[in-house]
């Protein structure tokens, strides 16, 4: 029944998706992040439901003739200057004998990557309102946030004495990219709940806030820990009540301590006291490969799993991988140190490039704001994605996941901000008279190109 009930959903939502590209984003999102399909048990498990959902969407965005001044801003330039260089960095090393173990997972990730950054420029030219920019946002983060009460739920009935995982054969499906993801998740939800005049659908968002933070706990991520701490922080630091924002959370550090079950005090108590456990120093061996390796491919790197190819972290591995109860991973276990070994310092710089960019369009825009009252909405927004994309940088730092869908569309966030701000403020403009015009200081009003 519950496959039935999905499939029939899905195909339900083709013509739609055709005639309202943006209500194909947020099939998109929700199939991305949700993964509904990984919740049932027979023929629908495995049913194209992103396939169904992306083409007539993408069809949809062709004959709407949608206007491409968005791709005209300086975060979309770098996202496909990204795109480009990851498919360089693949056809390159497909012709380097060293790496052939490793291609077919890179084919398999070049084409993952690709359907993502797809569906991420669909979004830049769909979503040109703030209405359409405020539905793809509380679907993409409820959709994590059903997950986080899932999470949530399993935790009570454990008792908390076990780890909360991702939907199963999915990108969130490790317990580390599920953390990683609620943490971008949770300033979003915390931003749409305090602008939602809804009373339910506000609720429904404080609801899948805190239970993504019990769910990045439960997750025994420490990476994931970290992220949270300073999501938390910045959210407080933002919040309008600091005082209490600061309160609640210290009781909430407080109540965690005093509650927590043992198997999760007894991993993170090394973490706590900076001490080096088997898994962190596995991360130590990891980065120190992954810079070894970078001395020989420093321009285009191995192209996609890399440092998961055994034979490539064998032959640059300097010190050895610590004795653990399982299998050793030969992962970068780092955002960063995964750029540099699968794309060269070239496609770090373009990656760390496009996120310092979408940090200081978000800045300027905040600052240009405060005294255009219609554009003052575009506050929380920029808050909102600030902090996402702080989460994703700290938690990343020790988390391997740098092709999850969340940071593309954070990125692509950045971009219809940018556009719609550029309205506000022409609006803003043609409302004044020619004397108050002259009167403005240009760098209030500035767009960021």
């Amino acid at each position: 029944m519950r496959d039935l009930l999905l499939v029939i959903i899905i195909l339900g939502s083709v013509p739609f998706c055709f005639r309202n590209p943006c209500f194909g984003v947020m099939m998109w999102y929700w199939v991305s992040y949700f993964n509904p399909h990984r919740f049932t048990w027979s023929f629908a498990y495995n049913f194209p439901v992103a396939l169904l959902v992306a083409v007539p969407t993408l069809a949809g965005t062709i004959f709407a003739r949608k206007s491409l001044r968005a791709l005209l801003v300086w975060e979309s330039v770098c996202l496909a200057a990204v795109w480009l260089w990851f498919s360089f960095t693949y056809v390159n090393a497909k012709g380097i004998p060293l790496f052939a173990e490793h291609m077919e997972n890179a084919s398999y990730e070049m084409s993952h990557i690709s359907k993502i950054l797809l569906m991420t420029f669909v979004m830049i030219l769909v979503v040109n309102s703030r209405d359409k920019l405020r539905g793809v946002m509380i679907v993409s983060a409820v959709s994590l946030g059903l997950l986080a009460v899932k999470g949530m739920l399993f935790g009570i009935r454990t008792g908390g004495e076990d780890r909360v995982w991702g939907p199963p054969d999915s990108f969130l499906a490790d317990n580390n990219a599920l953390a990683l993801a609620l943490n971008m998740a949770i300033p979003i939800l915390f931003f749409l709940a305090r602008e939602e005049k809804n009373r339910y659908v506000r609720w429904g968002l404080r609801v899948c806030f805190f239970c993504s933070i019990a769910s990045v706990l439960l997750t025994y991520s420490r990476g994931g820990l970290l992220g949270l701490a300073v999501v938390l922080t910045a959210i407080t630091f933002k919040s309008h009540q600091k005082a209490l924002g600061a309160f609640l959370l210290a009781v909430a550090a407080v109540l965690t301590l005093s509650f927590a079950p043992e198997t999760w005090m007894d991993r993170m108590a090394h973490f706590t006291h900076g001490e080096l456990d088997s898994s962190a120093k596995q991360r130590l061996v990891a980065w120190e490969t992954a810079w070894n390796f970078s001395h020989d491919y420093p321009i285009a790197g191995g192209s996609f799993d890399t440092l998961p190819d055994v034979n490539v972290f064998r032959l640059y591995q300097l010190s050895e991988l610590p004795e653990r109860d399982y299998r050793p991973a030969t992962a970068a276990h780092s955002i960063y140190f995964q750029l540099l070994s699968d794309q060269g310092f070239v496609g770090l710089g373009l990656f760390l490039a496009m996120i310092a960019s979408c940090l200081w369009s978000l800045w300027r825009i905040k600052r240009a704001v405060r005294k255009i009252t219609s554009a003052r909405w575009l506050m929380s927004y920029a808050d909102m994605i600030q902090i996402a994309i702080l989460g994703f940088m700290i938690s990343g730092a020790f988390l391997g996941f740098v092709y999850l869908d969340v940071i593309y569309q954070m990125v692509a966030t950045v971009v219809v901000l940018k556009v719609m701000f550029r309205v506000e403020v022409a609006g803003y403009l043609s409302q004044l008279g020619e004397k108050e015009t002259l009167q403005v200081v240009p760098e209030e009003v500035a767009v960021p190109a």
